[in-house]
């Protein structure tokens, strides 16, 4: 039976190979729980728009019923002309109108909103099966590595007290830099949402440039043409800005400090009074409004890069609390490996060793300074199992 003088000797190589690759992937258990928890908001989130959008399906349809009860009916109209009413015909065909058209508008922008949200989630699927297989490694290495180490330590060692410390502090310091790595993972999860947020805020800043600039030429004799074009450029930045909210709701779930980007809101003209009654007045009443979104989407944009900034700080210093907690365990990985050589020393040198049932076992030792000394490889880690939640 081989010592355990030539079973260290023959599993330093092991050893260090198994040490590599267990560190370059420390951070994959994190990094798949966190995405597991992003990916299962996802699918609440897409569930309630999925929802929301059937409903707003049908109020569509019940408004567009209205409305073609006015604009289709001939008898109506006949009616309330015949009674001298037909001022008040006008009033509420309108009404329906403006009521099918806000409908379809509040429609489209659930609609985007539940499509960005299938999109983010392929996404997070890409990411997830990446860090699935990471993890899978992982955990196999650090399987292979206990079994390493079982091979030649097997729980409490007798008359090695040292050893068995220095073992607890090794796993002790494990522990801290997965929970680190947690942290690390939760913070930068929050910088994603955030990084996000201002794509979409800028979106939502380029269609109010363009229906800015059709503002302009509206109140310059632009016609229906740009009117119609101006609307649609305001739709897709109220749908954008939804998006802004929903990313702010995920946001707040993690951290409610960074959630608010002050008011922002999307001017939203009547397509009754900027086709049918247009004119200079309610032109420059639009371009104004226009404005007022801008400057309040400015604002969210500049508030929403500080917050990035900030959260890139937040993570920059987890990252050096971590490459200090990794020096810490390089430490105790170091000391675990000169207690467990000290305790072959002490075996191969013929010192009388306690078992556990209080007997001694005698032992012929080697000649430490001769062919059969012990050469120190790169310093062990000694890696604790995995709980039932870095696993899962």
């Amino acid at each position: 039976m081989a010592s355990i003088q030539d079973r260290i000797q023959e599993a330093s190589s092991r050893n260090a190979t198994l040490l590599s690759k267990l560190h370059e992937t420390d951070s994959s258990p994190s990094q798949l729980y966190q995405q597991i928890q992003y990916i299962n908001e996802l699918e609440t989130q897409i569930h309630h728009t999925s929802t929301h959008c059937l409903e707003l399906k049908k109020k569509t349809n019940i408004e567009l019923q209205e409305h073609k009860k006015y604009s289709e009916s001939t008898f109506r109209r006949f009616a309330h002309k015949a009674s001298g009413r037909k001022e008040r015909f006008a009033e509420k065909a309108a009404k329906e109108e403006r009521d099918y058209f806000e409908a379809i508008q509040e429609q489209k922008s659930a609609e985007d909103k539940l499509s960005y949200l299938y999109h983010l989630k392929t996404e997070a699927e890409t990411a997830k099966h990446q860090y699935e297989v990471d993890s899978q490694k992982h955990e196999q290495y650090q399987a292979d590595l206990d079994a390493l180490y079982n091979s030649i330590f097997s729980g409490h060692t007798p008359g090695f007290p040292e050893e068995d410390e220095r073992e607890q502090e090794s796993a002790a310091a494990n522990q801290h830099i997965q929970e680190l790595h947690r942290v690390l993972e939760h913070e930068r999860h929050i910088l994603f949402l955030l990084r996000q947020t201002s794509g979409k805020l800028s979106e939502t800043r380029g269609h109010l440039e363009s229906a800015h600039d059709l503002s302009n030429m509206d109140m310059f004799g632009g016609g229906s043409t740009a009117s119609m074009m101006k609307r649609n450029y305001l739709e897709k930045a109220e749908s954008s800005l939804a998006q802004v909210r929903m990313l702010q709701d995920s946001i707040k779930q993690f951290n409610p400090s960074l959630a608010d980007l002050g008011t922002t809101s999307i001017a939203s003209g009547s397509i009754w009074t900027d086709v049918v009654f247009d004119n200079i007045f309610t032109d420059m009443d639009m371009h104004q409004r226009i404005k007022d979104s801008e400057a309040q989407v400015d604002r969210a944009g500049v508030k929403c890069g500080l917050l990035v900034k900030r959260q890139e700080a937040r993570e920059k210093e987890v990252l050096e609390t971590i490459r200090n907690a990794n020096e810490r365990l390089k430490e105790s990985r170091f000391r675990l490996q000169e207690a467990r050589e000290e305790a072959f020393r002490r075996v191969l040198g013929g010192e009388d060793i306690p078992r556990d049932d209080g007997r001694t076992d005698v032992r012929v030792g080697s000649n430490l300074m001769g062919g059969n000394a012990i050469v120190r490889e790169s310093p062990p880690a000694y890696s604790v199992q995995y709980s039932e939640y870095e696993r899962s």
